[in-house]
């Protein structure tokens, strides 16, 4: 029976957690990659879930890999403090994004999910393959709680995420007897007409 108490208890205690703020990551990939379109803009979005109270973004620091390729063109698409990172070919490490939540004086956006970065990614490399994306290396992620009194007490909650990962989609040129057979098929339907 003691076992019991101790086991009803631990999962009372435990409960809250559940109901805990949550975010991630979400990696997105602008187009597929080819020989005709070697680069794609690789999204980083930040998104959350807190069933208790309205929240807003406030920052996060992360590190952002791919399987292979190049990452270059950093932009940040928040208005606040920010590093776009350091870029060593397919990883970028270091990075941090943030909006400022200041009322009166200015009123950070309440997206979510909310674009914080983008980046370019390019290969030379076009065998058939989907290329890994993941943010596993990064630190924190930082919300506001909006229905607290005072601005400048802000509840924020760190580690509470998930690492997010995505893909990139590369495909290969054409082999050179399509190249060759697609006028021939063209050619041939004229004829019919």
């Amino acid at each position: 029976m003691k076992n019991a108490r101790i086991s009803l208890l631990v999962i009372l205690c435990a409960a809250p957690a559940i109901a805990q703020t949550n975010g991630t990551f979400l990696l997105t990939s602008s187009n597929t990659v080819s020989p005709t379109t070697p680069t794609t803009t690789v999204g980083i979005w930040a998104t959350w879930f807190d069933p208790g109270a309205e929240v807003l973004f406030r920052g996060a620091d992360y590190d952002l890999t791919a399987g292979d390729g190049v990452f270059s063109n950093p932009v940040n698409r928040l208005f606040g403090p920010f590093s776009t990172g350091v870029i060593a070919g397919n990883v970028i490490s270091g990075a941090f994004s943030g909006q400022i939540h200041l009322p009166p004086f200015g009123s950070a956006s309440r997206d979510n999910p909310i674009l914080l970065a983008t980046y370019d990614w390019t290969t030379t490399d076009f065998t058939p393959r989907t290329v890994s994306l993941d943010t596993s290396n990064s630190s924190y992620f930082y919300i506001i709680e909006l229905a607290i009194p005072d601005p400048g007490r802000l509840n924020m909650f760190p580690g509470a995420f998930t690492p997010g990962s995505g893909v990139i989609n590369v495909i290969p040129a054409p082999t050179a007897w399509v190249v060759l057979a697609l006028p021939l098929a063209a050619a041939t339907r004229r004829r019919r007409c």
